[in-house]
């Protein structure tokens, strides 16, 4: 079940594009697959791959050698990210894919003043769909903002409702993540919870409860057991952690433990870039690639 979201977005993509994507420290056997994949099935023209050349053509072997793919030599990780975005500037690649990076640097990279790229809020998005539900999700935020601010929860959720949109067409149902749904000043989640909820009331394109329960989010059992009296039912659409903590050790375990097809990306630059930890397995890589395609 959790396979259909990514199988649909499959064919929504376009197979008449030039897209082209760029991947700084390139040398990973899952980002081969993700990329031998997505020009197989025509959803882009090429690849340029950054780094160490030997280390890439001992991981991508006789298809480094095909005419769609080319090699940037790079020294380090600065290095491979500063002409990775570089080689995006001049219009040779218009999507960026983490390779073996870190993501503190990447993102740092990106947010540049001087030598980045153009951006907005930026924020990372995992979608995902869980093996009971018909309907996929939205995680935010396990890479970029650490511990979010009113103002800064508010933006999280903006661009994920931006995603919902142009995947699924639909208002999104929003929670916000806490231990429980009792306003306590004790427990700091809960108040910002509630401060985001009061702020987002009165909106029309978005349902946005909070302080819940991940429970009460995902399973309407626990929230008739409960006797939950909010508008969430198990049915939430938007994931929103109050830290990158919670949003992270989430991320890993719908990965490592329920093996949930999953992607992410870093919404609100210019251009797709497509963001899994370098850790995740392959599928998860294609799915990401996926994900930064559909937004194009």
């Amino acid at each position: 079940m959790s396979e259909i979201f990514f199988k649909n977005l499959e064919k929504k993509l376009s197979k008449n594009n030039n897209n082209r994507v760029i991947i700084p420290l390139a040398a990973d056997k899952a980002v081969k697959y993700a990329i031998e994949d997505a020009l197989n099935k025509g959803f882009i023209k090429g690849a340029i791959l950054v780094g160490c050349p030997k280390e890439i053509k001992d991981v991508f072997g006789e298809f480094a050698e095909t005419k769609d793919i080319s090699i940037l030599e790079a020294s380090s990780e600065i290095d491979a990210l500063e002409k990775s975005i570089n080689e995006i500037k001049k219009s040779n690649a218009n999507i960026l894919m983490k390779g073996m990076c870190q993501s503190a640097s990447l993102i740092k990279a990106v947010l540049n003043k001087d030598n980045g790229l153009e951006h907005g809020f930026m924020s990372h998005l995992t979608c995902f769909q869980l093996p009971d539900k018909d309907y996929f999700c939205i995680l935010t935020d396990s890479a970029v903002n650490i511990a979010p601010d009113k103002e800064t929860l508010i933006k999280e959720i903006e661009n994920a409702n931006k995603l919902f949109q142009k995947l699924e067409g639909d208002i999104p149902t929003v929670a916000l993540l806490a231990a429980n749904e009792k306003v306590s000043d004790k427990m700091l989640s809960t108040k910002l919870a509630e401060a985001v909820t009061q702020e987002l009331s009165n909106r029309n394109d978005l349902i946005v409860e909070g302080p819940v329960a991940f429970d009460l989010a995902v399973s309407s059992k626990s929230a008739q057991i409960k006797k939950y009296k909010g508008k969430l039912n198990g049915n939430a659409n938007i994931f929103v952690a109050p830290r990158i903590e919670t949003s992270n050790a989430l991320y890993k375990s719908l990965q490592h433990y329920l093996k949930v097809d999953m992607g992410g990306i870093l919404y609100g630059a210019s251009i797709p870039i497509i963001h899994s930890s370098r850790a995740d397995n392959a599928k998860t890589k294609y799915n990401s690639l996926l994900l930064g395609l559909a937004t194009l």
